[in-house]
């Protein structure tokens, strides 16, 4: 009994990883893309720096609205996997495709006219002009990117996400040669700066969608679901059974049926927008996902803002301390972004046992994970600062704020992990309440009092921010965890 027990956990540990690494890895090299473009804008001058700085900021929150909305994919797809309904799945691509069109147009209109806001900075001329000139070309990628997205997140709601880090690692190779020819300028094409970095990246998000799409249409494991005509009967299939089924309806439609398509269930281009059976449910789970995601990414930006009056100092260190962290919390991200899948999948199958097993595995990760970022963000705090600085100030205040960053790397973990499983039992209200709390009105207002006021303790700077963050995100994970404990208890008691 023990022993099979153990094999179960291997084998549910092992499931987990093989679907995290990936991701972690595809996380990565798109975090890589913004590192290479300023590298590269760099060489060109520190007016190009400054504006692909500041655009690539304006430019982060409009591209997370949409993510967090069509993310919602993934859980669908995996509980309609669980449960072997294959034409759900076939809805929710199509349907997210189409949701993913006008999301991105949206975001197109808005970051072309983000005039206002760099008028507000009072930046000089040619920042300006560079800023609005970089947002003016990217802003034609993120139609291609939303497209991408609602591809990406079907396919891992399958369980599959090697496509998702090769697509990535493409899209960051490519993007150094294309730099090169817009920012420089190559043969007939004229430098361009800070403008050409904003042309290679709508170029790389074309090319990430259309090799999506390629992969979509052509891998026997997502095929099926664009030109079969899958039957609307239900089965408790697990996800290997069903991409069996589906070859075998493949070879049976190639061998066997008529090219006139059958009328037992949707194809993907028989499917037109509809509101009920694809659009609604993406919408339900996406817009409370795509606010908590906001509420995280504002919180760091609006600290940003409040930091500005205390010198410049203050701003590296923090700087530094953010952009650490941010690579960092790629890990637990990852694993959440996993765990979505295998508890999508056994909640599709109403298997408490695989679901309490993948909670558990997942649990042990999370904290194995949070623990290690810990200590290296306390023992290699002075390492990890020297590669970004040499400036004695700087280094003393970000070696002070990875102090606090190694305090919360546990609860950020725990708390990033419980989101990923709620979105798994399609539960993202609660979490989106959870995190304007915590994000907004502990790590945020509480921070703030902390840093200027001397209310509780005397005024520490942007020190009391991080401990507004270590606090809130320990609430987080108490308040998660313990909605996931009774959204668990509630499906499966």
């Amino acid at each position: 009994m023990k022993n099979n027990r153990f094999l179960e956990f291997k084998q549910e540990s092992s499931l987990l990883l093989k679907l995290a690494m990936p991701i972690l890895l595809a996380q990565w090299s798109l975090t890589g893309l913004g590192v290479v473009d300023t590298l590269m804008s760099g060489w060109v001058g520190t007016n190009d720096l400054a504006a692909i700085g500041l655009g690539s900021s304006l430019m982060l929150p409009i591209f997370m609205f949409s993510t967090g909305i069509l993310l919602a994919i993934t859980p669908l797809v995996a509980k309609a996997n669980g449960r072997g309904e294959g034409d759900k799945i076939t809805q929710f691509l199509c349907q997210g495709l189409w949701l993913a069109l006008p999301l991105g147009i949206l975001s197109l209109a808005l970051l072309m006219n983000l005039d206002w806001v760099l008028v507000l900075l009072n930046l000089n001329d040619s920042i300006y002009q560079l800023a609005q000139d970089y947002l003016f070309y990217a802003a034609f990628g993120l139609p291609a990117i939303a497209l991408y997205q609602a591809l990406r997140f079907f396919w891992e709601g399958l369980g599959i996400t090697l496509p998702t880090m090769w697509i990535s690692f493409t899209a960051l190779f490519l993007n150094i040669p294309l730099n090169a020819v817009f920012i420089y300028g190559l043969g007939p094409v004229e430098p361009l700066g800070a403008a050409g970095c904003g042309v290679a990246t709508a170029i790389v998000m074309w090319v990430m969608f259309f090799i999506g799409a390629l992969y979509v249409v052509s891998a026997k494991r997502t095929q099926v679901f664009c030109t079969l005509k899958l039957s609307k009967k239900r089965s408790k299939q697990c996800p290997e059974q069903l991409a069996e089924q589906a070859d075998k309806q493949m070879a049976q439609q190639v061998n066997h049926l008529p090219a006139k398509p059958s009328t037992k269930g949707p194809s993907l281009l028989s499917l037109r927008p509809s509101w009920t059976s694809g659009i609604r449910p993406i919408l339900a789970l996406g817009i409370p996902n795509t606010l908590a995601l906001m509420f995280e990414v504002s919180l760091f930006s609006m600290i940003v803002l409040f930091i500005a009056s205390l010198g410049a100092e203050v701003i590296a260190g923090n700087q530094i301390a953010l952009s650490f962290t941010s690579m960092a919390f790629m890990v637990p991200l990852s694993l959440s972004m996993a765990l979505t899948v295998r508890v999508g999948d056994g909640f599709g199958r109403n298997d408490p046992y695989q679901v309490r097993t993948s909670l558990i595995i997942g649990f042990i990760v999370a904290l194995l994970i949070g623990t290690l970022l810990a200590l290296i963000s306390y023992f290699l705090r002075f390492d990890i600062v020297a590669l970004y600085t040499e400036d004695g100030s700087v280094i003393l205040i970000a070696t002070s704020l990875l102090i606090f960053a190694a305090v919360y790397q546990v609860f950020d973990s725990v708390q990033v992990t419980s989101a990923g499983a709620l979105r798994g039992f399609h539960d993202t209200q609660v979490t989106m309440v959870v995190t304007f709390i915590t994000y907004w009105g502990i790590g945020l207002g509480l921070g703030y009092v902390f840093a200027f006021k001397s209310w509780i303790v005397e005024p520490m700077g942007v020190q009391g921010f991080w401990l507004g963050i270590v606090l809130g995100l320990l609430a987080a994970a108490v308040l998660l965890s313990t909605r996931l404990k009774r959204t668990f208890n509630a499906h499966f008691a």
